[in-house]
């Protein structure tokens, strides 16, 4: 017959089982907010980025985008006017845009590479419309001739689009949507939050009144 464990034993082995899995549930939802541990999302505005609003706005929002998709077109159709004037305007929000080429398509690339540098150094307003509205222009000799019209026209535009910069933004903006997992345009981050997919306005207002609460906190 081997020897009994001592009753405080037995308490002293339940009490040691009872912390070590109490740490770890403290550990796994962040401590006792209740809330998990979210890793920081890494993002920075850039200086080839399309965006909406002041600096001085309570809240940025970030948008990866692209013209080939059409949740992105319907986006700016049906949500992006009523965004703008009821909170860019009123310096509420900033929206900034960073477009990404999901396709390796010669023809998109170069054309997301001529909006980020007209935006820059030119009038973005027409050739985003016809970016918005007619996206497969980007496949025709017209388009091809405009691209060399703007390069023609401004040396500075020319010097965006063919020295490397736009080059190096669009790959920037790829490989920063591929680290944060991401798979489909239009996807926002808010607040160090990642939501996928379009959204009706009113939706998107909710989103919108909720993460400024927090911004303004």
């Amino acid at each position: 017959m081997g020897k009994k464990i001592k009753k405080s034993t037995i308490w002293l082995y339940m009490l040691l089982a009872i912390f070590i899995i109490t740490t770890i549930v403290f550990s796994i939802n962040g401590g006792f907010s209740g809330k998990k541990l979210r890793t920081e999302i890494d993002i920075q505005e850039h200086e080839l980025d399309i965006v909406y609003g002041d600096d001085s706005a309570d809240l940025t929002i970030f948008l990866f985008s692209n013209y080939s998709c059409s949740f992105c077109r319907k986006f700016f159709a049906f949500v992006y006017p009523k965004l703008k004037e009821e909170y860019i305007d009123q310096g509420k929000i900033k929206l900034v845009v960073k477009p990404v080429d999901l396709t390796n398509n010669e023809n998109v690339i170069n054309s997301l590479k001529i909006a980020v540098c007209i935006n820059e150094y030119g009038n973005f307003e027409k050739l985003n419309k016809l970016l918005l509205f007619e996206p497969t222009a980007v496949y025709t000799t017209e388009f091809r001739n405009l691209i060399d019209e703007f390069i023609e026209r401004d040396i500075f535009v020319a010097e965006c689009m063919l020295g490397g910069e736009s080059d190096e933004y669009i790959v920037e903006n790829i490989l920063k949507f591929k680290s944060l997992n991401l798979t489909g345009t239009p996807t926002f981050i808010i607040n160090n939050k990642i939501y996928k997919g379009y959204r009706e306005y009113e939706i998107f207002k909710k989103l919108i009144e909720k993460e400024l609460s927090y911004s303004l906190h």
